[in-house]
């Protein structure tokens, strides 16, 4: 078999047909200085141009396709709360007080977002276009996790925190669900707008979604409660999505034991990264399938935590090993589970991609 561009490699591995080794997922590099040793890059070149100078690094170790426009700022930000705005949402009473502002404010925009379906759209279109240009026929650009890509319903612990939005669930579980109504009435106009710009461009139905609703212990919410209170809001959501063929990736970190089965029923065909040093073992989760019988996909799930950060050469290839003996069906794109942060030895990186090109010739089953 001849060697495919990333593009139709990535297109063709995610609908389960053959190709000429396993894609690899691009999830970002350790730091700018190891873009600039890749590309050959000035200082000056990669900040005036800092996402083209992602998409020629990461073609060039192999990387198939991208899932997000994260990039490392040039500038470090520290942002922090106030004491005063800490203790407004320390008290739930304020947090239900806002909730109740943001519900109306929200219910109110639904018709304006209505209209404006057709612009949206084409903005998507347009969008989408210009993206896959700039990466060109090495990368697959998919819809991603960004403004253009699908939506979801989220925990609001990004505005709240963890002791406001926590605190005020449990005490005002019926404003949360009214809260989760009207964020998933909006992702699903947003969502049924994509699936009109895929439909219009033609363009592959693989999109990645997700939100972090786990840690290291389990889930945040109680399972009894998220049965309750947010899959059906999720399942509303994001139905145009699965009612239309599209092949939806969550976003998985933590421990997603609890999670798989639940938004496997929603439609969820596959998973992006698990970090096994939490709880979810790869191999555990290779046994299921999506709710249509289809194998799972998985973009990942090499270590970070234990392997990469370490300097065992002879470990890296371990690792990429194990995780082509463990998930053994098609449906694998290789990645790295999490984060690639700065303090990974950039021989490391180059050693792993290394391996995921060579050792994922031929094991498509």
């Amino acid at each position: 078999m001849s060697e495919m561009r990333g593009r139709e490699r990535a297109i063709l591995a995610m609908n389960f047909e053959m190709t000429d080794r396993l894609p690899i997922m691009a999830n970002g590099f350790g730091s700018p200085e190891f873009v600039m040793k890749l590309t050959g890059l000035t200082e000056d070149e990669y900040w005036a141009n800092q996402p083209g100078a992602h998409y020629k690094a990461s073609a060039m170790v192999g990387m198939d396709f991208f899932i997000q426009k994260w990039f490392p700022p040039k500038i470090q930000a520290s942002g922090h709360w106030t004491a005063d705005y800490e203790t407004q949402w320390n008290d739930p009473d304020m947090v239900a007080k806002h909730m109740e502002l943001f519900i109306r404010t929200n219910d109110a925009n639904l018709a304006e977002l209505e209209r404006g379906r057709e612009q949206f759209v084409d903005y998507i279109c347009r969008y989408q276009t210009a993206t896959q240009e700039e990466m060109g026929e090495d990368l697959l650009w998919i819809f991603g996790m960004d403004h253009c890509g699908p939506s979801i319903i989220h925990f609001p612990y990004g505005e709240y925190g963890y002791e406001g939005f926590f605190i005020t669930l449990a005490l005002y579980p019926d404003l949360f669900e009214r809260y989760w109504t009207s964020c998933a009435k909006a992702a699903r106009i947003h969502n049924e707008c994509v699936v009109e710009a895929a439909k219009r461009l033609n363009w592959p139905r693989i999109a990645y979604l997700g939100t972090d609703v786990t840690d290291q212990r389990g889930n945040m919410v109680s399972l009894a409660m998220m049965d309750r209170l947010y899959f059906p809001k999720l399942d509303y959501a994001v139905r145009p999505l699965v009612d239309s063929g599209f092949k939806l990736i969550w976003h998985s970190d933590g421990n997603m034991n609890d999670m798989l089965s639940p938004l496997i029923d929603i439609g969820m065909a596959g998973f992006q990264g698990f970090q096994e040093e939490c709880g979810t073992k790869i191999r555990d989760v290779a046994k299921l399938r999506a709710k249509n019988g289809d194998p799972l996909i998985l973009w990942g799930s090499c270590s970070v935590i234990d392997v990469l950060l370490k300097t065992d050469k002879v470990a890296i290839k371990k690792e990429v090993e194990r995780v082509l003996d463990e998930w053994p069906h098609p449906g694998l794109c290789l990645a790295t589970a999490s984060y690639l942060s700065p303090d990974i030895p950039e021989g490391n990186l180059e050693l792993f991609y290394k391996h995921c090109r060579e050792l994922g010739k031929g094991r498509q089953k």
